[in-house]
């Protein structure tokens, strides 16, 4: 006999069951919760940097577009270039100031553009608010001739280019072009640029780089342990580098030589999430005292209920003695699985009852639907007969009887039995060698059917109602009608299933009829009756484990396609037949 086992210790056992499972939960939630406020992180630094970058791309591209155009279509420029040095003072006004308002009109607030040649006979600037702070000082005056000399005395290749320059704590990008001895060069002070741009925000570090050097930020990257390497590789390095304890995104132009870094430390991030985090834990703790609460509660209330459920269960399973509980075994969980038991035996029988009326039922409908025909194609068989004996085609009236025979053996076949594909193909060869003695005009059958297929069992009239439908709605074609049978296997879902593909080439289906045989619960119609008939017994038999699909071929012709549960052996079909 099955040990009983004491409700309060499977109380207990459960209940810490269902607090693991509730602290995992919670465990599993926050350190979610962290992850993906550190993803949110992630995607607006990446946001941040792309809006960065090209604020940064877009401004090295209108300098560079500015210097093109004074280079090649400015007169000003090219006066200047060719002639500073022979054009009086007087004669410089005009080209230089015009010079001037267009430098003014187009220096950024981080940038600066500088006119200069090798005499220093042309030599000013314009500069935007935040370019060097901004201020015009005896320095910035300096900075600017180390700027000269630097392009006057080095290489010349890098020209037409942008190229970065630093020195101590100012670090430049610039591009200048020259003609003849006149330069023209747009620069942009990389501080003052990503400052104007991050300003009050403390948790992130910026930093461009080129492909030889970090330019900016390189006391804190070196604090951080962070190389060049690590800033070019970001994304391929981002477990190591969230072992140092930071989050690297980059994104680098080829086109300008320059790229931008976001460096995310890992400590910033707890200081966001740090609230977070005591929220989440002081919560945690809230619904473990609840926990402990409700199982005092529980434990305390749960003798009551189970004595009514104990006599509830008695009276349900018909018990006429009230049988005493014995508090340290608690029998009352046995007694309500012997009523339950009980019950559930009493639901079975009722159930293979209900089943055996229903199995019934759909017997009588299989049936019904099956032998609900036409009686005009058996009177159209008598007629045919009765004209064969008047014209003496004895063979043809002893072929015809027989055909005709076999075809009414199997039309009252018990259609909850399933058939053979070869018993389905013979019985379409007889009710083929039936229409083909009383049409005038000859109907081909093409039959491309996988042999080892023949015993798979099918509804009866699967093939044989298509055959019929083709040779009923196409009688009064005058052309050559070919009836084409293609059967063979294929897998839908890894499950073995048989595809029955029927067509002509006669008139096909008509609109209305496609969209009636398209609805799963068609009423009788009064035409095309065999194929609803046949769709109503597979339903019946398959319940949904089958398809269909009716069509008309591109080139003309009646096409339908049925897919079914590929099964094999009378013995089989029966039990399942009997499981339904």
């Amino acid at each position: 006999m099955k040990r009983v086992r004491s409700a309060k210790k499977s109380l207990i056992k459960y209940f810490l069951i269902l607090l693991l499972i509730t602290l995992l939960c919670l465990v599993s939630y926050g350190l979610y919760s962290v992850w993906m406020y550190e993803q949110q992180l992630i995607f607006s630094n990446q946001a941040a940097l792309d809006v960065y970058s090209n604020s940064l791309i877009y401004e090295l591209q209108d300098l560079t577009s500015f210097n093109q155009s004074i280079y090649s279509s400015d007169t000003d420029f090219r006066l200047l270039a060719n002639k500073a040095d022979t054009l009086t003072d007087d004669q410089k006004i005009l080209p230089q100031y015009n010079l001037r308002k267009l430098m003014n009109n187009r220096v950024p607030n981080a940038g600066a553009i500088f006119l200069f040649n090798k005499s220093r006979s042309e030599f000013f600037y314009c500069f935007g608010p935040n370019f060097m702070g901004g201020i015009f000082k005896p320095q910035m005056m300096q900075y600017m001739s180390q700027i000269c000399e630097a392009w006057l005395e080095g290489n010349q290749t890098d020209m037409m280019r942008w190229t970065a320059f630093s020195d101590e704590d100012t670090v430049l990008m610039m591009n200048a072009y020259r003609l003849n001895d006149l330069y023209i060069c747009s620069i942009l002070d990389l501080n003052a640029f990503i400052g104007e741009h991050t300003e009050g925000v403390d948790s992130i570090k910026y930093a461009f780089f080129t492909q030889d050097q970090i330019l900016t930020n390189t006391d804190y990257a070196a604090e951080q342990g962070i190389t060049l390497e690590m800033i070019q590789q970001a994304d391929a390095n981002l477990v190591k580098n969230l072992s140092i304890g930071n989050i690297i995104q980059s994104d680098y132009y080829p086109a300008f030589g320059i790229g931008l870094s976001g460096i995310m430390s890992l400590q910033g991030i707890w200081s966001y999430s740090r609230i977070s985090v005591i929220l989440f834990t002081i919560v945690s703790i809230v619904v473990i005292g609840l926990f402990l609460v409700i199982y005092a509660f529980i434990s305390r209330i749960l003798i009551f209920p189970l004595d009514q459920i104990t006599n509830a269960s008695r009276q349900l399973s018909g018990a006429s003695e009230v049988v005493k509980t014995d508090q340290e075994n608690l029998l009352e969980f046995s007694t309500i699985r012997d009523a339950l038991d009980r019950l559930v035996e009493q639901k079975v029988q009722l159930e293979q009852d209900n089943r055996n009326k229903t199995q019934e039922t759909e017997h009588a409908l299989l049936q019904y639907y099956q032998l609900q025909t036409r009686s005009h194609f058996f009177l159209n068989c008598l007629k045919s007969l009765y004209h064969m004996s008047e014209r003496g085609e004895i063979e043809k009236i002893r072929l015809m009887i027989l055909a005709f025979s076999n075809h009414l053996r199997y039309v009252f076949h018990d259609n909850l039995l399933l058939v053979t594909l070869k018993s389905e193909l013979d019985e379409a060869q007889d009710y083929y060698q039936i229409i083909q003695m009383d049409r005038a005009h000859p109907l081909l059958l093409d039959l491309e059917v996988d042999q080892t297929l023949l015993d798979c069992r099918v509804p009866p009239l699967v093939v044989q109602t298509f055959l019929e439908n083709s040779y009923k709605y196409n009688t009064n074609s005058k052309k050559f009608l070919r009836f084409s049978v293609q059967i063979d296997r294929i897998e839908i879902d890894e499950r073995p299933y048989l595809r029955l593909r029927l067509s002509d080439n006669g008139a096909g289906y008509s609109n209305e009829v496609l969209k009636k045989l398209s609805e799963p619960d068609e009423q009788f119609e009064q035409y095309h009756i065999g194929i609803s008939n046949l769709k109503r017994r597979m339903a019946l038999i398959y319940q949904n484990d089958f398809q269909v699909a009716f069509f008309n071929a591109p080139n003309g012709g009646a096409c339908s396609l049925i897919y079914l549960p590929l099964q094999t052996g009378e013995g089989r079909q029966e039990n399942e037949r009997t499981d339904r």
